[in-house]
This record gives structure tokens, sequence and C-alpha cells, in this order.
């Protein structure tokens, strides 16, 4: 009995310091995380609008500015959710259905930032959407946040 009752305690003690690297590991990851958000760079005019007290998200690794931003800006790619067919898209439905926003909002940030970006804008400004010559239906279909369905995402770089 006393053989057993070490075994098990070995044993339990090995499960919480794996449960506690795996959590720690977990947390560390958390900056590096994308998701499945995908970055397509842009490379076109530089004439943005600009607005006025835009919604200003620091939870993350780069600002995201709900709104289109009080100063200039250059644009240096889209952030785009890259599940768009077969089975990709029964797991987005269920993602959208389920999954957290937050996470979402997180995996844009770490994409943004990954490709050098200062900032990430989420708009549905129409003479932003219409540089891209997106349609509702495909900002739809392409959003990575689905908060802002009828919202284009761009990381940028002020």
């Amino acid at each position: 009995m006393k053989r057993f009752s070490a075994t098990f305690t070995v044993i339990l003690s090995l499960c919480a310091a794996c449960a506690v690297s795996a959590s720690a590991k977990d947390k560390q990851s958390d900056d590096t995380k994308v998701g499945d958000t995908a970055f397509t760079a842009y490379d076109g005019s530089q004439s943005w609008p600009t607005g006025t007290n835009p919604q200003i998200n620091k939870e993350y690794s780069i600002p995201i500015y709900i709104g289109l931003p009080d100063k200039s800006y250059k644009v240096i790619g889209r952030i785009t959710d890259k599940r768009d067919s077969g089975v990709d898209v029964m797991g987005k439905a269920f993602d959208e259905g389920l999954g957290s926003e937050k996470h979402r909002m997180r995996n844009v940030a770490n994409q943004a930032k990954l490709h050098g970006a200062d900032a990430v804008i989420v708009t549905d400004d129409e003479k932003v959407v219409k540089v891209f010559n997106l349609t509702k239906k495909e900002l739809h279909e392409s959003t990575p946040l689905f908060k802002y369905e009828h919202s284009i995402v761009l990381a940028v770089k002020f």
C-alpha cells in the first residue's frame, strides 16, 4: 500500500508539473498566435481618409483602432480569415458561433505585428473599402472579426 501511495504521488506530481509547463508555454505564445488569419501585402496609393475619436483597444500586441484614426497612416496590408473552402468553412461557422472574439482580435493584432505594423484599423468606411474593390458579401466572407462582419481589417504604420 505504501508503494502504491508513493507511485501515485509521483505520477500526480508529474501530471501537475506538465500542466503548469503547458500553461506557461501557452501563455508565452499568446503574442505569436495568429490563428486562421492571413496577411496580404498592399502596394498602392496611400491617400487614406482619417476620422475623429476612434475606439482604440490597447489590450493586444499592437493597438486596434475601431474606426479611422485621427492621424495619417500607411496601409501595409489586409488581414483576412483564410478559411474559405471545404471543411474550413464549417470550422469558421463553428468559430463564429462559439469562438472568442477576444482571441480573434489577438490573432489579428499578432498577424499585423508579425508583418511590421504599428496598429490595426477595422473600418467599414466606403472610401477605404472601394480601394480594395470588395463587396459587402466579400467582406463578410473574409473578415477575421465576426463582430465587424462588414468591415475591412488593415495592418498600418504611422
